[in-house]
């Protein structure tokens, strides 16, 4: 385990640093939902003199990837100051928790970036994106509803329990996304104070709910899912019920699957895809070992480069019979100049974008169409969903 991982003792002074690194303004509530992160999180850190200078909160989690459950590590809050500065400390607490993570067995571990390139280093890749979708009050569509399903304002915090399997069984959830533990969601309206919750039943059952925010000029919509279509339709009538009391209407979509062919006016809508976190294979062993892949049938053998993580170096062979995954690591010496980076096999295998398109775009080299199908095919043909952010 790494010399790097601090005492939960030195909490408060992670915490100062927290504040000045971000400039964020100390408050109750942002302290009590930030302790929540830090007590469920491993804390890495560098002392000048008695003075943590350098820190990173390494969150363990649990993600259902299209059907298959892994270890997930997030990373939350690099900060430094700034008498630390240009000195590589928080490249060695990200080196040491990476590291520390495949040491554990976690299988992956995502981020929010601020600067793609700086994390590109450690091994992470674009994985997720976010569409931002907004209309006028005034061109929001009609939507009729459901008479029968009937929603229900109530606080965010108190209808956890009735939302928990809504989320569960939504692609929210199913793509990628957190497996959202009791503290988590705890934690959610706790960091998210001024969050409202609508809950759609059906037959006094809950169906579907929506997670919004109101301003002075906006309605936002953070997170909507639902069982039925009854009840996401109800949902969104209640959105434009709103009609009269916002300007504009913005619905923040997890999903970056464009939607707007099913709007009747789409030309009434702006959206904007926005890149949102990245990912990376912790484990790559494991990770194809267990991996849902869609083919019945397969034998490849590719080339590997981690530069962080150097268990993941190497030439592997995966074989699938009746979508059975045998993976095996050969004692071959790589070809480096054709090897895949550990953040493009990323892309490929949590179906952000193809091999080939890589290929095409000059990102990868061009390692034979045949591997190139035959990797293409491996990997799961839906895409990534992360609403959760840490």
């Amino acid at each position: 385990m790494s010399n790097f991982i601090l005492s939960h003792q030195q909490q408060d002074q992670i915490y100062q640093l927290y504040l000045y690194a971000f400039n964020a303004q100390d408050s109750a509530q942002r302290k009590n939902f930030w302790n929540d992160r830090f007590q469920h999180s491993i804390p890495y850190g560098i002392s000048n003199n008695g003075q943590i200078e350098t820190g990173v909160l390494s969150i363990p989690f649990s993600v259902n990837f299209f059907g298959k459950t892994f270890k997930m590590n997030g990373i939350s809050d690099v900060m430094s100051a700034p008498e630390a500065s240009g000195k590589g400390g928080a490249s060695q607490l990200m080196t040491a928790a990476l590291n520390d993570m495949y040491a554990n067995g976690t299988t992956l571990s995502y981020l929010a970036p601020f600067a793609f390139g700086y994390y590109r280093r450690f091994g992470y890749e674009q994985i997720f994106d976010h569409i931002h979708y907004s209309i006028p009050s005034d061109k929001l569509p009609h939507i009729s509803g459901n008479p029968s399903i009937k929603i229900k304002r109530m606080d965010f915090d108190a209808g956890i329990d009735l939302i928990k399997p809504i989320y569960e069984q939504s692609e929210l959830a199913t793509h990628g996304g957190l497996k959202r533990e009791d503290w988590w969601w705890h934690y959610l309206p706790e960091k998210f104070s001024t969050r409202k919750l609508a809950v759609a039943f059906t037959e006094q059952q809950p169906t579907g709910y929506i997670i919004y925010e109101r301003s002075a000029t906006n309605f936002i919509i953070h997170e909507i899912a639902s069982l039925n279509n009854d009840s996401r339709t109800s949902l969104w009538k209640f959105v434009t019920k709103h009609g009269t009391t916002a300007e504009t209407f913005v619905y923040n979509s997890s999903s970056s699957n464009s939607k707007l062919d099913l709007i009747d006016e789409p030309w009434n809508v702006s959206s904007q895809i926005n890149p949102y976190m990245m990912a990376r294979i912790v484990n790559l062993e494991n990770f194809l070992t267990n991996y849902p892949t869609p083919v019945r049938d397969l034998n490849c053998t590719f080339d590997v480069i981690d530069e962080i993580i150097f268990e993941n170096t190497g030439r592997w062979n995966v074989q699938v019979t009746n979508q059975t995954v045998k993976v095996t690591k050969t004692t071959s010496e790589i070809d480096s100049k054709n090897a895949l980076t550990i953040q493009a096999l990323t892309k490929v295998l949590f179906g952000y974008r193809s091999l080939a398109s890589q290929v095409q775009f000059g990102k990868v080299p061009n390692m034979g169409a045949g591997l190139v199908q035959k990797l293409d095919s491996f990997a799961i043909k839906g895409a990534p969903i992360l609403a959760d952010y840490f």
